[in-house]
């Protein structure tokens, strides 16, 4: 009887925080291009989150977040366009005969500084970051891939 109290309040103090947690959607392994002050355009290693309870997307460092690194903060009502591209790499890349392919989304937004922000996408997980930027912005961009 006594375990099975432990059990129970061991369960029950691991559930409470997680129904209270937001539901933020985080997609590693994103390549963020930022432009820096004096034009160039530099790659970050970064993470894109979308809070849906705040109504935001963040890009911020990939392995220790917003503590490291903030790239950019989009209001998700701001948003007027994503862009979606792939690039056919060389016959030359990886296995002689494969051409691997480099998955490009621009998303558009006012509250950006230029105006957009481009970032490289991971293979495994683009189709997926894609779908969910979807959902949450109504927007469609190309979904051939």
């Amino acid at each position: 009887m006594t375990c099975r109290l432990i059990v129970i309040a061991t369960l029950s103090t691991l559930a409470v925080p997680a129904l209270n947690a937001s539901d933020v959607q985080e997609f590693r392994k994103v390549d963020v291009f930022v432009t820096d002050g004096g034009g160039d355009e530099k790659k970050r290693d970064a993470r894109l989150e979308i809070d849906a309870d705040a109504g935001e997307i963040r890009l911020v460092d990939e392995k220790r977040g917003m503590e490291r690194a903030v790239y950019a903060v989009i209001p998700i009502d701001q948003v007027t366009a994503l862009a979606y591209s792939v690039e056919e790499g060389s016959r030359w890349g990886g296995i002689v005969g494969t051409r691997p392919r480099t998955h490009w989304l621009t998303i558009r937004a006012g509250a950006l500084p230029q105006g957009a922000l481009r970032m490289r996408l991971d293979k495994d997980n683009q189709q997926e970051l894609r779908f969910a930027l979807r959902a949450v912005t109504g927007l469609v961009d190309d979904l051939a891939f």
